[in-house]
């Protein structure tokens, strides 16, 4: 099987390397209008709670009690775990 040339070898390469020169300019573009069109999902709010501030809510609310609302902890020592049905 014949080879190509040297000249067509080059021609296709620099062919190549113009054509990802310009996808690469190209997704350039398109994140800088994505940056700019989504900015406000990016900013970071003033009034939001920080993480630790969630935690305290979180560990603030009453997360023992059970369907019925009774607390496990007030559960008599004899009492047993599961009731059948």
């Amino acid at each position: 099987m014949p080879t190509a040339s040297p000249v067509l070898t080059s021609k296709f390469r620099d062919i190549v390397a113009r054509v990802g020169s310009v996808l690469r300019e190209q997704r350039k573009i398109d994140a800088q209008r994505m940056l700019q069109r989504y900015r406000h999902l990016l900013a970071s709010p003033h009034e939001t709670l920080s993480l630790n501030e969630i935690i305290s809510v979180s560990r603030e609310k009453d997360t023992s009690g059970n369907a019925h609302g009774s607390d496990a902890c007030e559960r008599a020592a004899g009492q047993p775990k599961f009731e059948r049905a």
